[in-house]
């Protein structure tokens, strides 16, 4: 009786070789034994495609070390994918037509995040901290996170004081009390 992917087919009838392979495939050993005329089969059907067709020195010598790695195979094309509007403004999908236009508004929170003075911020505190977890040292890795110790929402004019700032990885500052408004 057919097995697998051979269902569908009533009245398929599969070679003893055949079934010893689809025994192994699915044991997970993936090392399929052809016999002799599988191989000849093979064979003919890869020398019939350059039936004709001879390929130059050049060619030969620049496939062979693209094989071996000396120049890549992509040397002096452009990438797979051309897009027509690279480097362009694309009108229709710019400002007011783009879907996930908001009437021009960014949040005040966005803009202090992303901005120059934030980022400074951010990179003193991990100076200080030798960019290590307070909590946990070396050993917690390097998903770094600059964490306010007094909550960034309900102290402004603490936002940007580097003694209001700690450097924790990202699983002891999911710990805090503060983290995610928490408090």
């Amino acid at each position: 009786m057919p097995t697998g992917i051979y269902k569908h087919k009533k009245g398929y009838k599969l070679s003893q070789e055949h079934k010893r392979n689809l025994s192994l495939a699915n044991k997970g050993k993936h090392n399929f034994r052809h016999s002799e005329e599988t191989k000849r089969k093979i064979r003919e059907n890869n020398t019939k495609f350059w039936l004709g067709k001879k390929r130059s020195k050049e060619t030969i010598e620049k496939n062979r070390q693209t094989h071996l790695g000396q120049i890549p195979w992509n040397k002096g094309k452009k990438s797979v994918q051309i897009s027509v509007f690279k480097g362009k403004k694309r009108p229709n999908r710019s400002g007011q037509n783009h879907p996930n236009w908001k009437n021009g508004i960014t949040s005040l929170n966005n803009k202090i995040r992303t901005s120059l003075e934030y980022k400074l911020w951010r990179k003193s505190v991990f100076e200080r901290d030798n960019y290590q977890c307070l909590w946990g040292g070396k050993e917690h890795g390097n998903n770094l996170q600059a964490d306010h110790i007094k909550p960034f929402s309900l102290f402004p004019d603490l936002r940007f004081a580097i003694d209001n700032g700690r450097t924790l990885c990202k699983s002891c500052h999911l710990l805090t009390d503060t983290y995610a408004k928490r408090q």
